[in-house]
């Protein structure tokens, strides 16, 4: 009965969405309540759990996609997206556009969560859109499967680090094994997904308000290594942070600066006020703006028109109060820039907070806890169990951590005395943790809007991949077993 619930669930948000148009924010409380009232769940404690939902769910996600999307658009308005475009397609050629997506996905997947990297990333992937003339989702696809797969899979990321706890596992174990597996599963599932015929059928259009129509000339165009020092600032602070965590002491007292400024918020921050520095001058034309009234007359202070007599009154030099105008016009373009790229989130946000509403309220109405119970009298093999036990509990709940969690909690018996390697027990529930991604999971939405996608053309993509990499990495994980396991 729970189960059949959370389908009529997912039906009814399906049809309010797609039959009736209602608003995708909407929707989802509306499907959130018919779930708590079809579960018998008072009505305190279903607004409790949305609100709790949309609480827990933004969180500090909400500053992320704030100052991520803030130094995107800064990037893309000064000329920084343009000229690291222009490398990396000079680099791998528009033909291989797709492996250097993989390639640094990768690289920032390993450290940065999904939502993070996903937000980094897609001003570059707009850029090499507009810029190469190649179709949305054959650069943005590669992107985020790679990030999904990263997130999903490998420690030191939520799900898995939570699990190797559960588990005893070794996190250097996991992330050793698990590399691999998610490295060779991405790899399979970028290259077939994008030249599917029912993907390529869909062909959305990069959203015009998160992006600048100016195309900038050569000599316009910002340093690249002034642009690669800002996008890899936040990756480096992140990355310190999560080698700290896991090599230092507690006690060391270097150990809760690291932390601080590898908190994700913090390092899109300071990424942020480098780029307001360093390509302010880049944004709107405001470099003109630097101009001295000299350089406006003409050279060497004559007036345009004057005569040699006029260097006698030549103008005079700038004054602090004018250099702190075009200093403030220089920040004030930055700061536009800025405005403008909060103002399309706004639905983004609060259809990612109703996502956690609808998730909140199926973990409230005891679906994880079903689901437990159903599954306690299987006979399989521990990795298989654990495997099939997270991808139930993602389809029906949509949360990976939790997924990941109870699945953990109920193999775990199994486990102990049967000799199977914990680390690989960790991946076989993270693996099916990232199976079925669908409208009770936040990311979906977040793939949604971002790649301009209707509900069920995100669902023909999304749902399937994910799925596809849930199965990949279990036959990565058994395969792994005859090597490392009893």
């Amino acid at each position: 009965m729970p189960l059949i619930i959370v389908a009529l669930a997912v039906v009814l948000l399906l049809v309010l969405m797609t039959k009736f148009r209602i608003n995708g924010f909407i929707a989802l409380f509306v499907a959130a309540l018919f779930v708590g009232l079809a579960r018998g769940l008072s009505l305190t404690k279903i607004y409790d759990a949305m609100v709790t939902g949309v609480g827990d769910q933004l969180d500090e996600l909400i500053l992320i996609l704030g100052f991520g999307a803030m130094l995107g658009k800064v990037l893309a308005d000064s000329g920084a997206a343009q000229r690291i475009t222009t490398s990396v397609v000079d680099v791998f050629g528009i033909g291989r556009v797709q492996l250097a997506m993989v390639l640094t996905s990768t690289c920032i997947g390993i450290t940065m969560f999904y939502e993070v990297g996903f937000v980094l990333l897609i001003p570059l992937v707009f850029t090499i859109v507009r810029e190469c003339r190649l179709p949305l989702l054959w650069v943005g696809l590669p992107m985020s499967m790679t990030l999904s797969t990263m997130h999903s899979f490998l420690p030191p990321h939520p799900g898995p680090a939570a699990v190797t706890g559960t588990f005893h596992a070794s996190q250097g174990l996991t992330l050793l094994y698990g590399l691999p597996i998610a490295i060779v599963s991405a790899s399979i599932i970028c290259y077939v997904w994008p030249r599917l015929a029912f993907v390529k059928r869909i062909n959305p259009r990069v959203p015009v308000s998160l992006i600048t129509n100016r195309v900038f000339a050569e000599d316009e165009l910002p340093r690249f290594g002034t642009c690669i020092v800002i996008v890899v600032i936040p990756i480096v602070l992140m990355g310190a942070s999560a080698v700290a965590e896991l090599s230092m002491s507690d006690g060391n007292a270097v150990l809760p600066y690291l932390e601080f400024f590898g908190k994700a918020p913090v390092a899109l921050l300071i990424a942020l006020l480098l780029a307001v520095i360093l390509l302010g001058s880049k944004i709107g034309g405001t470099e003109d703006a630097g101009d001295s009234p000299a350089e406006a007359g003409g050279a060497g202070g004559v007036p345009a028109g004057g005569d040699g007599a006029a260097t006698a009154t030549a103008a005079p030099a700038v004054s602090a109060t004018e250099t702190a105008v075009v200093e403030r016009g220089r920040f004030q373009a930055a700061m536009d820039s800025c405005a403008e790229a909060v103002k399309p989130m706004a639905m983004i946000i609060l259809v990612i907070g109703a996502g956690g509403a609808f998730k909140e309220v199926l973990v409230k109405s005891g679906i994880a806890d079903y689901i437990a119970d159903f599954t306690k009298g299987w006979h399989v093999s521990a990795l298989i169990l654990a495997w099939a036990i997270a991808v139930l509990l993602r389809i029906a709940v949509g949360s990976a951590s939790v997924a990941v969690v109870t699945a953990a909690g109920i193999v775990l018996p199994l486990v102990q005395g049967s000799g199977t390697s914990p680390e690989l027990m960790v991946l076989a529930v993270t693996c099916g943790s990232i199976a079925a991604s669908h409208v009770n999971d936040p990311g979906f939405w977040l793939f949604k809007q971002y790649l301009n996608l209707s509900v069920m053309d995100a669902i023909k993509i999304r749902t399937t991949y994910t799925t596809a990499l849930a199965v990949l990495g279990l036959g990565g994980v058994l395969l792994m077993n005859t090597f490392v396991g009893a």
